[in-house]
């Protein structure tokens, strides 16, 4: 968004390695169905002026506060946790990573050190974006993507090939974005199996499956290889050719919801609704 948005020159950026989202929001399908139902507005209301939530269970928090984290941890997600912290979490913005990838030590650390306080004052611009599907502004115009020439930079952007949070074609999308409007440039797209979300970066074994992908990417920066060969018109050409993403058999069952699923969440809010509204 600081590219496109015009806020930093991409003459002082030398590559960009973006995993997962980047300017396209591709949802799995609970993610989405929270953010087309009322979740955010509702949560908005009842945080009322204060939008941090301390996320701590020990620290001494607002009526407010103890009423949406209980919601929080009310609402399905697609994996549970039994650290009260990381339930908040996944129940308000949803699951980021896949558990089994993220060690005992690195989880303790995000929930007690790293996320003690969760900004939620972003949210409402968030939803625009993922409703939107690609990045938009606080009106939800589409003020970023129309400025490709913003982008004259090489690229890289890795997707976990096991849906938990956004879908794979996000990344998809970008780099499709990047070839069309870029050609001259080096882009590359890598989907890594077993990986969801935030673990692709602080997964156990990041540092073995995901980690040389960037360095790669890196590497030819440094050695000056951002420029491909292949001239403008066959690299749009091949882009234009792309008409499926060759990664979408990795849709697992994260991009899948049931009935009841949805049946649940109407059920769960419409209570707090009328609380608030009427």
């Amino acid at each position: 968004m600081a590219l496109l948005g015009g806020h930093v020159s991409a003459t002082h950026i030398a590559s960009l390695s973006c995993t997962n989202s980047s300017m396209y929001f591709k949802l799995n399908a609970l993610p989405m169905l929270k953010m087309w139902l009322p979740v955010v507005p509702v949560s908005m209301a009842i945080l009322g002026k204060n939008k941090v939530l301390p996320l701590l269970k020990t620290e001494k928090t607002s009526w407010r506060h103890r009423l949406l984290k209980c919601i929080a941890r009310l609402i399905p997600r697609y994996e549970r946790c039994t650290c009260n912290e990381c339930e908040v979490i996944s129940g308000i913005f949803g699951n980021a990573f896949w558990h089994q990838n993220v060690s005992p030590t690195m989880h303790s650390w995000l929930n007690m050190q790293s996320s003690t306080r969760l900004p939620m004052s972003t949210f409402p611009h968030l939803r625009k974006i993922c409703k939107a599907g690609f990045i938009v502004d606080s009106n939800g115009n589409n003020s970023y993507l129309i400025h490709p020439e913003r982008m004259e930079v090489s690229t890289l952007y890795i997707s976990g090939g096991r849906n938990i949070l956004v879908t794979p074609e996000t990344s998809f999308l970008a780099n499709k974005y990047m070839k069309l409007h870029q050609p001259g440039l080096r882009h590359e797209r890598v989907v890594v199996e077993g990986f969801g979300h935030s673990d692709l970066l602080i997964g156990e074994e990041s540092h073995k499956k995901v980690f040389p992908h960037i360095l790669s990417h890196i590497r030819l920066a440094e050695q000056g290889e951002n420029v491909v060969m292949s001239s403008g018109k066959k690299c749009n050409e091949e882009a234009l050719a792309w008409a499926d993403d060759p990664y979408s058999e990795y849709r697992g069952f994260g991009s899948l919801f049931s009935p009841s699923i949805i049946i649940l969440l109407m059920l769960l809010w419409l209570p707090v609704l009328i609380s608030v509204f009427i």
